[in-house]
């Protein structure tokens, strides 16, 4: 039995190894496997439909980056374009408002054209003072004053009595109350008080106490200033010599020494008379104060700080018109607003014009600074005269007495 099982294990054991043996021998050959070949040939499909996907997908995004790159690059250029239209734009713009400024006609225009007239008014000043002095034919208002001023007098004595007489139109309350109803002082002046006296009248022109100070003179108030400057420099020291006198040789000898005296005071009354004719209304500046009050800054200038004679009569002293040419400016605020349309070539002219007229005003202080050293010139001539006259005079009795001994 046992023997049996052996030999049938044996059997099989050598069947076992006979089909191992055989299978080992088939593995050596090459085997084709129809299910393996479909599923690579749909392998294969699939990745053919990836590709074309991803290569769909690559070519949009391209695309779309160019359009994108495109879009960009136009955008890029339309900026461009704009700013150089607008920087362009703004050229012309800037050029446009330089050529308004530089060659707009400002409403301050015609105000400028008063400066050119001022050599005129000077020259007309000049004549002018010359017209005041005694003799000049300038007329008066008042016709006592014309002749206490025109004609000299007999003597000290009856210039004084002439000088009281007047005085009585110009008595002050100081007068009045040391001697008040008087011939010298029946009442007292309202208009003018104390102006035949006061270098008020010279400087600022007479008026009520307490007036403001004014310009340009009236008629009245230049007979007054004139009277004041005959009072305090053309008064008489000596009688004066008659027509027979004349002829003889004292006569000729005083006449001599009060052309003297006369030559010294026509320089002492000269600052007196310049502002005087400085003072007075001049016609040439009519029509430049017409043009120039077209301008409203000027215009409001004018009407608050014009002198009640400028405005009745439309004219301008030579002082009153100096002030205005700079005071327009400097001390008017509406000025301010005519500066502040100014700009490029404008503003450029009116500092020039500013300077111009500084320039004008200085050498009307060198003229006044020479005039006081011409006077100054004549005092210290007459000190000189006063120390050394009574020595000299003495050095000639002496000379003249050796030559009698001799």
């Amino acid at each position: 039995m046992r023997s049996r099982m052996d030999i049938k294990t044996a059997t099989a054991s050598a069947v076992l190894i006979g089909i191992l043996a055989s299978s080992q021998a088939m593995a050596a050959y090459p085997v084709f496997d129809a299910k393996n070949n479909v599923v690579l040939m749909q392998i294969l499909q699939a990745i053919g439909t990836m590709n074309n996907t991803v290569s769909g997908l690559l070519y949009n995004i391209g695309t779309a980056i160019n359009q994108n790159g495109s879009k960009i690059a136009s955008t890029i250029q339309q900026a461009a374009q704009s700013q150089q239209q607008y920087e362009a734009a703004q050229q012309q713009a800037r050029r446009s408002v330089d050529a308004q400024q530089s060659y707009a006609v400002l409403a301050s225009v015609c105000s400028e054209s008063a400066s050119g007239g001022a050599s005129q008014i000077a020259a007309k000043a000049a004549i002018m003072k010359g017209a005041l002095r005694p003799g000049g034919g300038a007329g008066f208002r008042n016709a006592q004053i014309g002749q206490a001023v025109s004609s000299p007098a007999a003597s000290p004595e009856v210039d004084a009595t002439r000088a009281a007489k007047l005085h009585a139109l110009y008595c002050d309350k100081d007068d009045f109350a040391a001697y008040g109803g008087s011939t010298a002082c029946p009442s007292v002046s309202v208009q003018m008080p104390g102006a035949d006296k006061r270098i008020d009248s010279v400087l600022y022109g007479a008026g009520p106490e307490g007036a403001e100070p004014v310009m340009t003179f009236t008629a009245e108030q230049t007979d007054v200033a004139r009277l004041y400057e005959k009072n305090s420099i053309r008064r008489p020291v000596a009688k004066a010599v008659s027509k027979g006198e004349a002829d003889t040789p004292a006569g000729m000898r005083h006449i001599g020494l009060m052309n003297m005296l006369n030559s010294i005071l026509s320089a002492a009354g000269d600052p007196q008379l310049q502002r005087l004719a400085d003072s007075q209304p001049s016609p040439g500046t009519r029509e430049l104060l017409q043009e120039a009050l077209t301008s409203p800054s000027a215009k409001s200038y004018f009407d608050a700080t014009a002198s009640a004679e400028a405005k009745r009569a439309g004219l301008m002293s030579q002082r009153e018109f100096e002030a205005f040419e700079a005071g327009r400016r400097y001390a008017n605020t509406a000025y301010q607003a005519d500066l502040q349309a100014m700009s490029g070539d404008n503003l450029m002219r009116e500092l020039i014009r500013v300077q111009s007229l500084n320039s004008w005003l200085l050498r009307g202080v060198k003229d006044a600074l020479e005039r006081g050293n011409i006077i100054n010139g004549q005092s210290l001539a007459s000190m000189a005269r006063q120390e050394y006259a009574p020595l000299l005079q003495q050095t000639g009795i002496d000379v003249s007495a050796n030559a009698a001994r001799q």
